[in-house]
């Protein structure tokens, strides 16, 4: 009796062990930086390089994306490419906030790593936080519409003034 059930023990550890480690797979990535911190202005544009690295000796296909929400403040160079064994790339982010609000904002660019050559479509990935600090714009003050109008009056005086006194002579 104790041999069968030492027997059973054992075919299922074998069973346990045969199932579960036909379905791992593990692949690597690197990113550098792990982390943006941006402060941008209202209607200001910035770029960020991010840069992806495989660590292995296989060839991975690289998929970039980030949250919905920002899909239209956040542009993202060539999101799709293959690296070969130990190549890494530089991704270009463009980072343009399409609003008027200020404040800070919270969002996730996503690297996943795909194996092209597996059927089972599995892969890992790495969350890179960006934080977006959103400022007012600064108006300089050669643009600014007070500091326009406080030029061109005096000079729309002056002209007008030489122009008088010219047809009174």
């Amino acid at each position: 009796m104790k041999f069968k059930i030492a027997g059973i023990g054992i075919v299922s550890i074998l069973c346990y062990i045969s199932i579960f480690t036909l379905c791992v797979s593990a692949i690597g990535i690197g990113v550098n930086p792990a982390k943006l911190e941006l402060e941008i202005e209202n209607g200001e544009s910035i770029q960020k390089n991010i840069t992806i690295s495989n660590p292995d000796n296989i060839e991975f296909a690289f998929h970039i994306y980030t949250d919905d929400e920002f899909n239209n403040w956040i542009t993202i160079a060539d999101p799709d490419f293959s690296l070969g064994p130990y190549q890494e790339k530089e991704i270009y982010i463009h980072f343009t906030p399409l609003t008027e609000k200020v404040g800070t904002f919270n969002t996730t660019i996503y690297a996943v790593a795909l194996n092209p050559n597996n059927n089972l479509n599995l892969g890992s990935g790495v969350k890179i936080p960006v934080n977006i600090n959103l400022k007012k714009p600064t108006t300089s003050y050669y643009t600014n519409p007070v500091f326009i109008v406080f030029i061109l009056i005096p000079l729309i005086l002056i002209f007008l003034y030489m122009r008088y006194r010219r047809n009174s002579l």
